[in-house]
C-alpha cells in the first residue's frame, strides 16, 4: 500500500518558495477580495499560518496594509487586513505582471517525487485482483486471463473490438484495481512559471479523514502540506476530440499561468484514449507524439517562452478503438504496445447472462420465452451480432414503455417489440460483419 505523502513544510525555504511570492500572493488577494481576515489568506494560499505571518508584518511594517477589525487577541490570523493607498499600487502593479491568484505552487522536483512515490507498481496485480474487479460483468475467460498480466507489466495496453462491447468499462474497472488514494498538487511552479494542475472534474477529492487507518498521516492530518490534495486515483477519457495541442501546456494569459495537459492530470491514474483513429489528427502523427514518453515514462511539454520542460509520465495508458489495428499503427508503435487484447462480441450465453444481471438490476422479471422471442427475431433471423451493450440499452427502453403505459412490470413479446423497434431503427446498428476502416 502506497504510503507517502506531503509533509507540512516548516519554513518556506523547506515549501521552496521565495518570501516576495507569499508578500505578492497577499496583496493580490486583498486587491481582488477586499479585507480579508488572516485565517483565510492561509485557505487560499494553502500554507500554514507560521509561514504568512512574517510577511504580514513585513506588509504592515512597509505601510501596505493594515489591521481593520477581527478578533485580533492572540495574532495576526484573527484579524482582518486591507489594503493601503501604497498596498493598493503595489498590488496593481503586481497583478499586472503575474495575474495569478490562488493556491501556492509546489517545487516541479517535489512533483516528481510524489509521482515515483505514488505510481502504479508493476507486477502487483494478482489473479484475485482482477476477478474481484470483475465479480458483476460478464466477461470472457480469456480477457480475463489478459488482462491481469497487462495491468501488471505497468506499460500501455490497446483494447480493440466491435462498439458496444464493454471497452471503456472494463478501463475503469482496472483503474480501480489500485482504491488507495494518491496526492496531488493544487499547482506545480518550474522555471518561474505555474502550472494549474487540480482538475475537479477528474480528481474526486477524498476527506483526509478517510485515509486508511494505518496510514502515517491518519492520526495527524495537520501534517500534511495543505497545498496537496487526496483524491481517488484519476481515470481520463479522451476521445475524437484530441488533438495534438491537447497534448501541451494551454497558457491562460488572463492569470499568467498555464494549465496541464489531460496526460499530466492522469499520472497515478489511467488514462484512456477511447475512438483512437477517429480524432482530427492522424494516427500516426499522435503516437509519433508519444513514443518517446512511451519508452521513458517522461514528457517534454512547452512555455510560452519555447523553453522546455520535463515531466513525469507514469499512468496506465489505454488505447481503445473499434476500428481494424492494422490501420493504425506501424511496427515501431506496436514495439512500444506489448499488450493487445481483443474485446470480443459475447455469445448467446454469455449475452442471456447479460441481460438477466440487467433485468435483476431494473428490477424486471425475467422470462424465458420473451427473451428466446428477442434473440429469435432481433437476432438469429435478422443476423445480427450481439451486443454487451444491448442488455442494458434494451431493458432502459423496457422500463420507458411501461411506465409511459401503466404496464405491469413483465417481459412480454409485445413489450420487446414496442421497447426494440426504436432501439434496432436502421440508423447503424445494421449486421457489419467487416471492420470499419480508419479514415
Amino acid at each position: 500500500m502506497n504510503l507517502w505523502f506531503p509533509k507540512r513544510p516548516q519554513t518556506l525555504e523547506e515549501a521552496k518558495l521565495k518570501p516576495y511570492f507569499v508578500r505578492e500572493s497577499i496583496l493580490k488577494i486583498l486587491y481582488t477580495r477586499g479585507v480579508t481576515r488572516g485565517i483565510e489568506l492561509c485557505n487560499t494560499l494553502k500554507l500554514p499560518f507560521a509561514l504568512i505571518e512574517p510577511e504580514l508584518r513585513h506588509l504592515r511594517e512597509n505601510d501596505c496594509l493594515a489591521p481593520v477589525g477581527g478578533a485580533g487577541i492572540g495574532g495576526y490570523d484573527g484579524m482582518d487586513f486591507g489594503l493601503t493607498q501604497e498596498g493598493r499600487t503595489q498590488a496593481s502593479s503586481i497583478l499586472e505582471r503575474t495575474p495569478y491568484v490562488g493556491p501556492s505552487p509546489v517545487d516541479i522536483a517535489d512533483y516528481f517525487e510524489s509521482v515515483h512515490e505514488q505510481k502504479f507498481v508493476s507486477r502487483w496485480v494478482k489473479k484475485q485482483h482482477i476477478q474481484a474487479a470483475f465479480t458483476d460483468i460478464v466477461l470472457d475467460s480469456k480477457n480475463l486471463k489478459q488482462l491481469g498480466p497487462a495491468i501488471n507489466s505497468g506499460g500501455p495496453l490497446f483494447l480493440y473490438g466491435k462498439p458496444g462491447n464493454g471497452k471503456t468499462t472494463i478501463s475503469e474497472r482496472l483503474g480501480k484495481i489500485f482504491k488507495q488514494g494518491v496526492f496531488v498538487p493544487f499547482a506545480i511552479q518550474t522555471d518561474g512559471q505555474i502550472i494549474q494542475f487540480l482538475d475537479e472534474k477528474v480528481h474526486k477529492r477524498i476527506p483526509v479523514d478517510k485515509l486508511p487507518d494505518d496510514h502515517p498521516a491518519k492520526a495527524d492530518p495537520r501534517s500534511i502540506d495543505s497545498r496537496w490534495a487526496y483524491v481517488f486515483r484519476p481515470f481520463i477519457i479522451v476521445g475524437g476530440e484530441l488533438t495534438l495541442e491537447m497534448l501541451d501546456l494551454t497558457y491562460r494569459e488572463g492569470q499568467a499561468s498555464y494549465e496541464a495537459p489531460f496526460q499530466l492530470k492522469a499520472n497515478c491514474g489511467v488514462l484512456l484514449v477511447d475512438d483512437f483513429g477517429r480524432q482530427i489528427v492522424k494516427p500516426k502523427d499522435f503516437l509519433n507524439r508519444w513514443i518517446y514518453p512511451l519508452e521513458k515514462n517522461t514528457d517534454f511539454l512547452t512555455l510560452e517562452n519555447g523553453r522546455k520542460i520535463e515531466v513525469p509520465f507514469e499512468q496506465i495508458l489505454i488505447f481503445s478503438t473499434n476500428l481494424d489495428p492494422k490501420d493504425l499503427g506501424d511496427e515501431a508503435f506496436w514495439r512500444r504496445i506489448p499488450y493487445k487484447i481483443e474485446i470480443p462480441s459475447p455469445n448467446e450465453a454469455d449475452f442471456k447472462s447479460i441481460f438477466q444481471a440487467v433485468c435483476i438490476k431494473k428490477k424486471v422479471p425475467f422470462d424465458e420465452a420473451s427473451f428466446k422471442y428477442l434473440v429469435d427475431k432481433y437476432y438469429k433471423t435478422s443476423k445480427r451480432d450481439f451486443r454487451a451493450v444491448h442488455p442494458r440499452d434494451i431493458l432502459n427502453h423496457v422500463v420507458d414503455y411501461i411506465l409511459y403505459n401503466g404496464l405491469e412490470t413483465k417481459l412480454t413479446p409485445d413489450v420487446i417489440d414496442n421497447a426494440v423497434e426504436p432501439y434496432f431503427a436502421n440508423v447503424g446498428f445494421s449486421p457489419d460483419k467487416q471492420w470499419a476502416k480508419a479514415s
